[in-house]
């Protein structure tokens, strides 16, 4: 007796991993459909900007993910006026971010968090913009050269609110 309840225990645990796995497959095809016009559209235009990113904040997780941020090996592409954030090779169980440009705003904020008493210098782009009749909000960094992402970004369409990140330093020549 005690070894057919053992076997009903494993049963029940392995369907309900099975249920929790279809649950959020199903969540990230939904996302995966939704975004099918835009990433049609996309494909038939020339890649104008590709770049890493450092972090990614998406916007609203979904439930089983275990948080809103991504680090390394996020990409930002830029074809025409259309914006694409997110796992290199579009794979599904990741967090994507498809969004015109022109529909959107971009500002520059520092990162309000302090951890371990140490303050962040770090500049974040914030992009607010709709999408699917919903609005958003995706927040992004790279260590350096943030500013062609922001330049990227105007030249696709996003309307600035605020002034570009700080100037790279310029480094000095050889001579001088």
């Amino acid at each position: 007796m005690a070894v057919l309840v053992g076997w009903l225990m494993l049963y029940v645990a392995l369907a309900l991993v099975g249920a929790v796995t279809m649950a959020a497959l199903g969540l990230s095809l939904r996302e995966w459909y939704r975004n099918a016009p835009l990433r049609r559209e996309m494909r038939a235009q020339p890649i104008a900007f590709r770049t890493e990113l450092r972090w990614v904040r998406f916007p609203g997780p979904p439930r089983w993910w275990a948080g809103s941020e991504l680090h390394r090996q996020v990409e930002l592409i830029i074809r025409g006026d259309m914006v694409r954030v997110g796992a290199p090779f579009g794979l599904v169980m990741f967090p994507q971010c498809y969004f015109r440009a022109s529909e959107t705003t971009i500002e520059l904020s520092r990162n309000p968090l302090r951890i371990y008493g140490i303050d962040s210098r770090d500049e974040w782009i914030i992009v607010r913009g709709r999408q699917d009749g919903r609005e958003f909000q995706l927040s992004m960094t790279r260590r350096y050269l943030l500013d062609d992402v922001w330049h990227a970004l105007i030249a696709a369409g996003s309307v600035p609110v605020s002034g570009g990140p700080s100037p790279r330093p310029r480094r000095k020549g050889l001579n001088g």
